[in-house]
Parts: C-alpha cells; sequence; structure tokens
C-alpha cells in the first residue's frame, strides 16, 4: 500500500479549483475549473479536489465539517499568508509545542488548512 494524494470535496467546484491555482498557488497537474475533479502537484504530494456530488454518487457522506485539516508546510507562514485576507480564519501565532508557527485558511468549500513554518526555520 503507498499514499496517493489527499482529496477535498468540495461544493463550488469553480471557487475551489481557483484558490488552490490561484491563492495557493499550486499547478493543476489535470482538469481545469469546470472539470468536476483535478489535481494539484505541491511540489511533494498531490491535492486532488472533487465535487461532493460527484463522490455522493459513489457512497452515503456524512455532513461536511472540520474532521480533516490539510497541512502545508512553508518558509515562511507571515508572507504565505499575505494578500489572502478573505481566506484567513486564524492569524500567523507561533506554537512552540508543536515546533512551528502557524495560519489558518479556509478554501471556498469550508475546508480547513494549516499553514505551518517550522520554528526552527525562523530567522
Amino acid at each position: 500500500m503507498r499514499f496517493s494524494q489527499a482529496r477535498l470535496l468540495v461544493d463550488d467546484f469553480a471557487g475551489a479549483f481557483r484558490f488552490y491555482r490561484d491563492t495557493l498557488g499550486f499547478e493543476a497537474a489535470s482538469g481545469d475549473d469546470s472539470s468536476g475533479y483535478a489535481s494539484f502537484d505541491t511540489g511533494s504530494g498531490t491535492v486532488a479536489i472533487f465535487e461532493r456530488s460527484g463522490q455522493a454518487a459513489v457512497l452515503e457522506l456524512r455532513p461536511p465539517g472540520d474532521s480533516t485539516l490539510l497541512v502545508l508546510e512553508v518558509d515562511d507562514v507571515d508572507a504565505a499568508i499575505a494578500g489572502k485576507d478573505e481566506h484567513i480564519v486564524q492569524a500567523p501565532v507561533d506554537q512552540p509545542h508543536w515546533g512551528g508557527r502557524v495560519a489558518y485558511l479556509r478554501d471556498p468549500s469550508g475546508n480547513l488548512i494549516e499553514l505551518f513554518q517550522s520554528l526552527s526555520h525562523r530567522e
């Protein structure tokens, strides 16, 4: 068994596609803003988005919520969050017991994203 991807189910597919491509700056490896499924190369793995209704056609889904958190490691969390004001739910804060500085965003479908900066990378 091997890890393939983190796939997020989204209600606003076009908005989510633009968020991951334009706001976070990931290159689309497959799909476009109307395909219903797309994957993005993060440089160290793949994040995919899929229309919630498409996944629901295969199995019954529970209501969406904060049961999953996508963590993206960045070199500078303050710089990474700059200009993303409409998506910020928590501004950068040090979490020394985690060994990092973190900030939180939500994509257009409400998926929670942590931007994590190792405190050892901080000047």
